[in-house]
């Protein structure tokens, strides 16, 4: 896996860096994110009253709850480390929706055996149960007519501070870290990823990512992976005609000239990294940018 320390140029700080979209608007970061609501259950204390049996009731259920039963939903889930695994045996530690998108870790029984690179069917972002065996979990998901469903993705190695994935992926880590996956690299140029997945720019290389909603070349984006394979969401001041803060261009081959952009009038075939710091294979990248933002 190559290192952890972010390539750029300026025009890779134009980039939109905000969360990879894997799942329905609905399961979004949150409206002060992206503008998607995001649904959560609020328990409503009772009311004081003064009738004698509703009194004897809760006296009773506060001398349960003395004794150690505490109702279901104030039960904490216990934390565990998607590094370390370290659940009990039989169980894995994955991420799930506390209250948002994938913001939390927890120990969920191990329920299949499919191996990496198998597709795997998943419990949704609450439940966060598959099929997929100890050492994996099942990533890029998508639901389609209630049933989730994705591919099994090795857990990373390591830890936050030195990720580790084999040969040909990298570790795509978020949220602090809750998700932790080995996921492929790729070439953007080529677009060499799975039916139904692009090659993004993601942590610190390209790797291969569901698809999300398909945007051509011009339209607003608010994801990484919102753009049609082949394309990347850039700040829109990267662009001589967005309107929106961000919008999808073609990503191009510096040595093949400026007809690539011809999607976006008045743009350029630009160098994707800074001069000196590029990735080793990706020399070549570009982007269909205007020369001086």
């Amino acid at each position: 896996m190559r290192g952890s320390a972010f390539f750029g140029r300026p025009a890779l700080s134009l980039l939109t860096m905000s969360l990879i979209a894997c799942g329905p608007p609905a399961l979004g970061p949150g409206d002060s994110d992206d503008g998607h609501e995001t649904s959560s259950t609020t328990v409503t204390p009772d009311l004081p009253s003064t009738d004698t049996e509703a009194d004897t009731e809760a006296d009773t259920a506060d001398d349960e709850d003395e004794a150690g039963f505490v109702p279901d939903y104030a039960r904490p889930v216990p934390p565990c480390d998607p590094f370390e695994q370290d659940c009990p045996e039989g169980e894995k530690c994955v991420a799930y929706a506390a209250g948002q998108w994938w913001d939390s870790n927890k120990c969920v029984p191990v329920l299949g055996s499919q191996a990496v690179g198998e597709p795997c069917t998943y419990g949704g972002p609450e439940e966060a149960t598959d099929n997929c065996d100890a050492t994996s979990g099942c990533w890029n998901v998508e639901e389609i007519e209630g049933e989730w469903s994705g591919t099994c993705h090795a857990f990373c190695t390591g830890s936050d501070d030195d990720p580790m994935c084999a040969e040909g992926s990298q570790c795509l880590i978020s949220s602090d870290p809750v998700v932790v996956f080995c996921i492929p690299t790729c070439d953007p140029l080529v677009q060499d990823c799975d039916e139904g997945l692009g090659c993004y720019w993601a942590s610190n290389d390209f790797s291969c990512i569901l698809t999300q909603d398909d945007i051509p070349a011009g339209q607003a984006c608010g994801y990484i992976n919102d753009c049609s394979p082949g394309l990347i969401c850039v700040d829109g001041l990267a662009l001589p005609s967005c309107e929106d803060a961000a919008c999808c261009t073609p990503y191009c081959e510096l040595m093949a000239g400026d007809a690539q952009c011809d999607a976006i009038p008045g743009t350029s075939c630009l160098p994707f990294f800074e001069q000196g710091l590029e990735l080793p294979g990706y020399e070549l990248v570009g982007l269909c940018i205007v020369d001086e933002p």
